[in-house]
């Protein structure tokens, strides 16, 4: 028994190996050997399933502009052949481009909005740190106006426990998904839904808005730039959010720090204009100095 131990180690070891060469000379994948080569590596010692890796590689390679294989396997405990199957499955995806050595994220156009279910799983940690924040600006007997995205859900879900509040929201899937406190009331702007999406937008939304005066707005957005200022994808949404910001006493764009140095389609307003920016701290520190000599109020969490 003691002896067949070492052997089977050495076939595996061996196996590995064999795939490892066939796919480094053609791109050979046959699958059934690649799966028994993966548990054989040393080297995979990482605890994702290969589609949350993906997931994860995307946003690193997002947030990073680009990244090499070697980088990419020492952050994700991984085998260099591992990475090079993962980008060249996100490659064929469409989620990004190969090059030699590594991968660049795709430049999207500025009208190019990614689909809820996306965005709704991506940067989660830093969604959530935002969210914790963003609640403790609230205060028991507020009114707060909460724009439609995923960043802002996940503030909806964070002061679900806050007592006498009134939420208002034109997000029909936060006001599907939220609990309140029973002594808050949660409000729907009305308007008209558009299309594929759960966002209301249109002549009644802005009218509502224009009509209320709320005690903190949360804003969210496609770009924050340093001349291009707070932007959004889809024009619909722009008057909503520019009526957001003069509705409340305290405007707050929320944005983690994947959304800095973009620029979409549609100006919403200049950075100054905000009464606050609440991001994360992976955002670059450049890009903090460079607001701040701008005097943009800026809280990183």
């Amino acid at each position: 028994m003691k002896d067949s131990l070492p052997r089977k180690k050495e076939s595996g070891a061996a196996l590995y190996k064999i795939a490892k060469i066939l796919y480094d000379i053609d791109g050979w994948r046959p699958e059934h050997l690649l799966y028994q080569a993966r548990r054989c590596d040393p080297m995979e010692k990482n605890t994702y399933i290969p589609a949350e890796r993906q997931k994860k590689m995307m946003e690193y390679i997002e947030a990073n502009t680009s990244a090499q294989i070697r980088e990419l396997a020492e952050k994700f405990h991984v085998s260099e052949a591992t990475v090079r199957r993962d980008l060249d499955d996100l490659d064929q995806q469409g989620a990004l481009r190969r090059t030699h050595g590594g991968a660049i994220k795709v430049d999207r156009s500025t009208s190019y909005e990614s689909m809820y279910s996306e965005k709704i799983s991506q940067m989660l940690d830093e969604k959530h740190r935002i969210a914790d924040a963003a609640a403790q600006l609230v205060h028991p007997g507020d009114t707060v106006l909460i724009d439609s995205g995923t960043t802002t859900y996940f503030i909806a879900q964070a002061l679900s426990h806050h007592e006498n509040l009134t939420l208002i929201t034109n997000d029909l899937y936060i006001a599907y998904q939220t609990p309140i406190h029973p002594s808050s009331t949660l409000i729907v702007t009305g308007g008209m839904r558009r299309q594929g999406r759960q966002e209301l937008v249109g002549t009644n939304t802005e009218n509502f808005i224009r009509d209320t005066h709320v005690d903190i707005a949360f804003i969210g957005v496609d770009g924050i730039d340093l001349t291009g200022g707070a932007t959004n994808a889809n024009f619909a949404e722009v008057g909503v959010k520019r009526l957001m910001l003069r509705s409340a006493a305290k405007s707050v764009i929320v944005a983690d720090h994947s959304k800095f140095g973009r620029v979409a389609l549609a100006r919403i307003c200049d950075l100054q204009e905000v009464g606050l920016i609440l991001t994360d701290s992976g955002i670059d520190p450049d890009m903090v100095t460079r607001l701040k000599k701008l005097n943009v109020q800026l809280e990183i969490v």
